[in-house]
């Protein structure tokens, strides 16, 4: 029989790359996967039992801290930092827990606009408190290697790396124009982004990614106003996903310099580069850190729209480097591995 595992996110979607189309895939070979989160749950629940935790989030979070305190499973991995109360608890009453961290938490309570100013150091306190608490109690996995200074001690790191095989290098569609794959928010530069493509000489831009609806039409009406051909595909299956960015002129990722942001690198720089698509991304120092010297990438300012409309205008015009990024894809492919034996065996050590 294979050992129980509880995956629980009251508020990351419930097809968040990491969670299911990277850690749940990998695990679900050796554990009965029971996944409990928000929504109607992910596209493909092939292979594991879905929970869905209903309500607002507060209601969703007292759900699945319950969850938490049975013993019906071998194993709970968490995602959500809201739930470390409630881990710190269980893990008291003997709950095997895991905390995959999936951002600096401190540096995003920071610079959230929704917590007064006054608020936000406080905030980012007491998340860094809970933090030490919680890698006393039980183990912890980060998604970036810069969060480790956010501990006292080391603990595994599984980059958010590719999975599977990306499709093969195509020539560039028209009809797909510009590409952005990801999470659609202010933060992530999409404001400023999509009048650089407009005023770069684009005629068309796809986005494929979740996005708020009021963000979505303030976006769509500056296409209009430029005459861009915006394609907003919303949230896209992985692969899928990666088919069409194949076909792209350009990858865009236009993060603003924010605290969060600052020491990561970008998933989807790795996978546009990957399909052998040139990339126009913002020039912090954890992207650079990665692909500052790689062919077929160009770092721009974060937030500055000139410095981005004359790159996404350049980078078009230069056959070189979609040349550069086509023949360099296949090593990105070979050094960028989402790291599953090394996931399956952290796993397999915590059930002793």
């Amino acid at each position: 029989m294979k050992p129980r595992l509880l995956v629980v996110s009251p508020v990351h979607p419930p097809d968040d790359p990491r969670i299911r189309h990277k850690l749940i895939r990998t695990l679900q070979a050796e554990w009965a996967v029971t996944f409990a989160g928000r929504d109607r749950g992910p596209v493909d629940q092939q292979g594991m039992r879905w929970v869905e935790l209903p309500g607002g989030r507060l209601r969703r979070g007292a759900h699945a801290t319950w969850l938490l305190m049975k013993r019906n499973y071998d194993v709970v991995s968490l995602h959500d930092p809201e739930m470390l109360p409630a881990a710190l608890l269980a893990s008291l009453l003997g709950r095997t827990i895991v905390f995959d961290v999936h951002e600096n938490v401190p540096a995003q309570l920071r610079s959230k606009p929704w917590i007064p100013r006054l608020l936000r150091r406080p905030a980012a306190w007491i998340s860094s408190l809970l933090l030490r608490l919680a890698e006393k109690r039980f183990p912890m996995t980060l998604a970036e290697a810069g969060y480790s200074s956010l501990f006292a001690e080391e603990h595994p790191v599984f980059p958010n790396y590719l999975t599977g095989k990306p499709p093969e290098p195509r020539d560039p569609d028209p009809t797909v124009g510009v590409v952005y794959l990801g999470d659609v928010t202010e933060a992530r530069g999409l404001a400023m982004v999509v009048e650089a493509v407009a005023e770069g000489g684009a005629s068309t831009m796809t986005i494929m990614g979740r996005c708020r609806p009021d963000f979505k039409t303030q976006l769509m009406a500056t296409a209009r106003r430029h005459e861009l051909d915006l394609q907003f595909h919303g949230f896209v299956d992985p692969d899928e996903a990666l088919r069409i960015t194949a076909a792209g002129i350009l990858g865009l990722s236009p993060l603003l310099d924010t605290p969060n942001y600052r020491a990561s690198l970008p998933t989807k720089v790795l996978e546009y580069l990957a399909v052998g698509i040139p990339t126009v991304a913002s020039d912090l120092p954890g992207t650079r850190s990665v692909v500052g010297d790689t062919p077929g990438v160009i770092l721009v300012p974060p937030g500055d729209l000139g410095a981005w409309r004359t790159a996404i205008r350049e980078a078009m015009a230069d056959p070189k480097l979609r040349a550069d990024a086509r023949a360099g894809a296949e090593a990105i492919r070979m050094s960028y591995v989402w790291p599953e034996e090394d996931v399956r065996a952290f796993y397999r050590e915590l059930l002793g």
